[in-house]
C-alpha cells in the first residue's frame, strides 16, 4: 500500500467522520438538544436554514469521503 493510498484513506476516513459530525449537530441544532440554541444564541427564524447548510455541507463531505475510500 503506497503513501498516496494511505493518505487517500485516512482523507476519505477524516471526511467521513466531520460529515456524520456535522449531520450530527444539525440534529442537535434543530431538536434545541443540550440547549445549542440558546448557548450558540441562534435565533428561532434561522435554525431551519443553519440546518439545511449543516446537512448539506454533511452528505456532500460523506459522499466525498466514500468516494476517497472506494479508490475512484
Amino acid at each position: 500500500m503506497g503513501v498516496r493510498r494511505k493518505a487517500s484513506v485516512a482523507f476519505g476516513l477524516a471526511q467521513i467522520i466531520i460529515g456524520s459530525l456535522a449531520t450530527v449537530f444539525a440534529y442537535f441544532l434543530y431538536y434545541d438538544f443540550l440547549d445549542v440554541q440558546t448557548v450558540l444564541s441562534v435565533p428561532q427564524k434561522d435554525v431551519v436554514l443553519y440546518m439545511l447548510v449543516l446537512i448539506v455541507f454533511g452528505l456532500l463531505s460523506i459522499i466525498s469521503g466514500l468516494f476517497l475510500l472506494s479508490g475512484q
